[in-house]
């Protein structure tokens, strides 16, 4: 399979600006599947909720006439080969490749699901502070379109570098702080963006859902540097990486085989092995409390 690669025109924006967009990224075919699997898990969903069942790593808001899905955390234990799939498409692999380097590898895969409805709302934040010695992305693979106007995600350009004071900034500007750009997305697109960048995203104002997974990527030797894991948490996430990259078609480079395990099970045992494992991610910095999420 020809391999996508990541230009140098796109590299400088994401550096730049602190996020990337990358139009049409995903295959038709890739795309409907995720379509119709989120459906499915929100279905199921809604039954153990309705039932009083409960479901790990799954949170709901109060609609007005019944309960809505949020967010699901781990996509990987829900749809294991289709997260394979996703990881191992071409544009996936070249943001790996080409902007996290040859030790990049998937710390998360959660799904983000914006209602119409109050709570859908986003504060300003910054998903994870670190040392930035290192790249740390989140890449978001949109499955519904995000217009403009209807609750799409806002970012401060060229915030990344540092740690901010939102409160402060929340304070002298209101909702609207310098800089601030709205970048809406259509279903099929990619939007890349620093860990670091402060974002924040508006109420949903039209009928429908938004569905979003999330992909978080990093270099194991990052994680290793700022130590918020452990040791063994980090191997399986290069492990994780072992079995996209044997999923995948795409041509590897030499040098990141070289960081990968030579010893990979089938799928489903290094699977089980990293779901076992959890342990919490690096705190965002929020002005106020965040979302209660699962963690």
């Amino acid at each position: 399979m020809k391999n996508y690669e990541i230009t140098p025109e796109q590299r400088r924006e994401l550096i730049d600006k602190g996020f990337l967009l990358i139009p049409n990224a995903i295959p038709v075919s890739l795309l409907s599947k995720w379509q119709d699997l989120l459906t499915e898990l929100n279905k199921n969903a809604l039954k153990l909720y309705s039932e009083s069942s409960g479901a790990p790593n799954v949170s709901f808001i109060e609609g007005l006439d019944k309960p809505l899905l949020r967010r699901v955390n781990d996509l990987l234990a829900f749809y294991p080969d289709a997260v394979l799939d996703l990881l191992a498409c071409p544009v996936m692999m070249a943001i790996a490749r080409d902007l996290c380097g040859s030790d990049a590898v998937p710390l998360q895969c959660d799904a983000v699901f914006k209602h119409k409805h109050p709570e859908s709302e986003i504060s300003w934040h910054q998903d994870a502070l670190h040392s930035r010695k290192f790249p740390y992305l989140n890449v978001g693979i949109y499955l519904d379109d995000a217009d403009i106007g209807d609750g799409c995600i806002n970012f401060v350009t060229n915030s990344q570098h540092e740690t901010q004071d939102i409160g402060k900034l929340v304070g002298k500007y209101g909702r609207d702080i310098p800089d601030m750009v709205s970048v809406p997305a259509k279903a099929g697109d990619l939007l890349i963006h620093d860990m670091m960048i402060l974002h924040r995203s508006q109420m949903k104002r039209d009928n429908g859902v938004r569905r979003t997974i999330y992909v978080e990527m990093r270099p194991a030797t990052a994680v290793l540097d700022q130590g918020a894991q452990s040791k063994r948490w980090m191997e399986l996430r290069r492990r994780w990486m072992g079995i996209v990259v044997r999923r995948s078609n795409v041509e590897w480079p030499e040098e990141s085989n070289a960081e990968l395990p030579k010893d990979l099970k089938s799928n489903s045992e290094e699977i089980e092995e990293i779901l076992h494992l959890r342990e919490p991610p690096i705190p965002a910095n929020y002005s106020i409390e965040p979302p209660n999420y699962p963690s």
